[in-house]
């Protein structure tokens, strides 16, 4: 998987909320469009667990479908961010990053980060930008439950939200399942506790491809490609490929850490604070983020008076729906964001 170009803004001293500092923390971001002389046509799009910020490019944009020129996010009319996450492997600073203190890449030492460090992360940079108010917020997987936390956590920041299979809490989220995460990588004998990057052994990169193998097969890719007419085994050729390329850039210690900081995350307890009209998006075929959570989810929001709605999608493809589905919703998402709040 060949990366684009990234652009990065430096941070001083950045608090963890474990009370650790960050002396140099680096951002790593991509935009598209251009920012107006209001300053009010910026779009924040969060990426998911394993993902990346370069959602929209012709290789490896997984947002491709929605957003661009003319399309439901229409690049021609807004000012796009989208940012690698706080403690990821794509630029931002994180487990692959070098420790000041040790002079070596922090590996499983990297600050135990919360979901709300990711956040404050995304605000640096929006404020670093020179945005005071986001048209939109969207996020995608993990990242439609970040949105959630900014509209509890900056609700004045922020003008509309989009929740693309989200959820409203992180319920499913506990130690025991972080293990199961981590035991394939503490079985490999160069992992080192996490610290395996001067290891010539490849035992921990097979892992990892194994890894993403498995969660594009549970994702829906798998099926995808099938509709798209590939026999079964191109299918896992090109699934193996795609999880070699990834597999190239990952860090193993942030699977771990990143879904660390999801443990006790919940916007439910702050909804009350959301002051913003809410779009969520679901497949009904989802096996990550199901539609009993979605319904739920909207019959509580409405509960508290938020104008919030859910476009079901019948799309086949699960939990990667979404994106290669995304004339289901195109439609809608375009009149939500392009929809004037005063």
């Amino acid at each position: 998987m060949n990366l684009p170009e990234s652009k990065f803004v430096k941070y001083k001293n950045f608090s963890v909320s474990d009370g650790t500092i960050i002396n140099d923390l680096l951002i790593a971001y991509q935009t598209w469009g251009n920012l107006n002389q209001k300053k009010d046509n910026a779009i924040l799009i969060c990426h998911g667990y394993t993902n990346h910020h370069f959602a929209c490019d012709k290789n490896i944009g997984w947002f491709n479908n929605l957003m661009g020129s003319g399309k439901a996010i229409d690049t021609d009319k807004y000012f796009v961010i989208c940012s690698n996450m706080l403690g990821s492997s794509f630029g931002t600073t994180g487990p692959k990053s070098i420790n000041p203190k040790t002079k070596s890449p922090y590996g499983s030492d990297f600050p135990k980060i919360k979901n709300i460090d990711i956040i404050n992360v995304q605000k640096i940079l929006i404020e670093n930008l020179g945005i005071n108010q986001l048209n939109t917020i969207l996020g995608y997987s993990f990242g439609g439950h970040l949105v959630y936390l900014w509209a509890t956590e900056f609700p004045d920041m922020i003008k509309k939200v989009v929740s693309v299979a989200g959820a409203l809490d992180r319920w499913d989220v506990s130690k025991e399942k972080i293990e199961l995460i981590e035991k394939p990588f503490s079985d490999c004998k160069d992992w080192n506790n996490g610290h395996f990057y001067s290891s010539k052994s490849s035992e921990v990169i097979n892992a990892l491809i194994d890894y993403r193998v498995n969660v594009l097969n549970h994702y829906g890719f798998g099926n995808y490609l099938l509709h798209l007419n590939h026999d079964s085994q191109a299918v896992q050729t090109i699934i193996l490929e795609a999880a070699q390329g990834w597999a190239s850039h990952f860090d193993p210690n942030s699977l771990i850490i990143l879904r660390r900081a999801n443990i006790g995350s919940s916007a439910k307890d702050k909804a009350f604070k959301i002051k913003v009209p809410i779009l969520k998006i679901l497949a009904k075929t989802d096996k990550v983020t199901n539609m009993e959570e979605g319904y739920t989810t909207i019959k509580y929001l409405k509960s508290l008076n938020i104008d919030c709605n859910l476009v079901e999608l019948n799309t086949p493809f699960g939990h990667y729906g979404p994106m290669c589905d995304g004339h289901e919703w195109s439609k809608s998402l375009k009149k939500f964001v392009d929809y004037k709040i005063l």
